[in-house]
């Protein structure tokens, strides 16, 4: 019986081991122009350079795989090869989403190589390039001639094609602008991440900005420490009339509570002037020797101070600013002066106006809920519906897939009942 003859390295026909190689060397070649290259982010050609371009590769890949069939080619199109090439793209997708993008943090090695960067680096460059050669000869190995059988195989890697395509080079049309909106203000200048001003066909007034807050929280403070006792035995209290909970070796009894007051000589009122803040009347008894304190706790305002009980020489009963749980703008959209549109603007619910998707991004938190500025961030990108039809493809090939699967596995138990 003979031996089978042992393969040697790059001996074709290429398997996984020249594979991964190779992807791995696209990737550290990416690396090492990314160091070489410096700080300087990748800057994609817009449209319809863009588009040009890739037409100019897919014509290339075409050309190529009908007129040179080389075992380079044909490895090209091999499964080794594309297994590779998207665990190698994974790897980096996966690193991107555990080191923070565009952040000042990371330094050195990591920000030098490109991973604080992903999308724009050149190791990515170089692997989704590599990654969309290695999809577009083997579906036009398998697309050419066309066979109804590969319909789904097409389906799936056609939609990868341009799901990779339209997110890579569709960055370039990409656009994302601030605006910074005043109550009362017409305002139709908007500013990108670098601070340059563009003006829209539209302009924005700010009708109302409102802000609904989740109860505020009472907890201890150590004046020691600088900062709030949490911990497993000691957590915070809501503060909700008649809410009480045992902090450390203090029961802690909120006996009233204002979410808007202002201070006056015997404690905190009601108000609805601008600058009120929540209050609440506590009431402290030592779990030990029954000692009672009580007094009034504040988060104060950017206009009204904050408001602390003591409890002993370095415990402090404090209260936390309270946390926004949603927050809204109403705002009037002007395509002229005398026609103009209203929307309401949520956190999570972006609006659509004029080609642009405006999401409802921040406010002035010294101020507060009563901020009178709302940032919105208007988001184009152009691309978009183009890797949503990429995204269905994928789901088409799947269902295409599962659809054949049980029609073979229903002729076949037919089969079985007719022997």
């Amino acid at each position: 019986m003979k031996r089978k003859k042992k393969r040697n390295t790059w001996e074709f026909p290429w398997s996984y081991r020249e594979s991964f190689l190779i992807s791995s060397s696209v990737l550290l070649i990416g690396f090492v122009i990314e160091c070489i290259s410096g700080d300087t982010f990748i800057k994609l050609p817009g449209w319809p350079v863009n588009l040009i371009m890739i037409l100019i590769v897919i014509s290339y890949i075409i050309i190529v795989q009908k007129f040179f069939k080389t075992s380079v080619v044909k490895w090209f199109s091999s499964t080794p090869a594309a297994i590779s090439a998207i665990s190698i793209l994974t790897l980096l997708i996966l690193l991107m989403g555990f080191i923070p993008q565009n952040s000042e943090t990371p330094t050195g090695f990591v920000k030098m190589i490109g991973l604080t960067h992903v999308t724009t680096s050149w190791p990515y460059l170089l692997c989704s390039f590599y990654l969309i050669l290695i999809l577009g000869f083997t579906i036009v190995r398998r697309f050419l001639p066309f066979n109804i059988k590969n319909f789904a195989f097409f389906l799936n890697h056609a939609g990868l094609f341009i799901v990779i395509v339209a997110a890579s080079l569709g960055t370039a049309d990409l656009w994302k602008l601030k605006m910074q909106l005043v109550e009362g203000r017409v305002i139709f200048t908007t500013y990108d991440h670098n601070g340059n001003s563009y003006n829209l066909p539209i302009a924005i007034k700010l009708l109302d900005f409102k802000i609904e807050e989740y109860p505020p929280n009472i907890g201890l403070y150590s004046l020691k420490d600088k900062k709030l006792k949490i911990d497993k035995k000691t957590q915070l209290v809501e503060v909700t009339e008649g809410n009480s909970k045992i902090l450390g070796n203090w029961n802690i009894i909120i006996e009233k509570y204002f979410n808007e007051s202002k201070k006056d000589s015997l404690g905190y009122d009601t108000s609805s002037t601008i600058g009120a803040v929540p209050a609440a009347y506590v009431k402290a008894v030592n779990q030990i020797n029954s000692e009672e304190i009580s007094g009034w706790v504040s988060s104060g305002s950017f206009n009204s101070p904050i408001k602390t009980l003591t409890l002993t020489s370095d415990i402090e009963l404090v209260m936390t600013i309270p946390v926004a749980q949603e927050y809204s703008s109403n705002i009037r959209v002007f395509e002229s002066m005398e026609k103009y549109k209203d929307y309401t603007i949520k956190v999570n619910e972006p609006v659509k106006l004029h080609g642009w998707t405006v999401y409802q991004t921040g406010y002035n938190e010294k101020m507060g809920k009563w901020s009178n500025i709302s940032i919105i961030e208007l988001v184009r990108d152009p691309w978009l519906p183009t890797v949503y039809v990429g995204i269905f493809m994928l789901l088409a090939g799947s269902l295409y897939l599962v659809w054949m699967g049980r029609s073979k596995q229903t002729k076949k138990t037919k089969n079985n009942e007719l022997v």
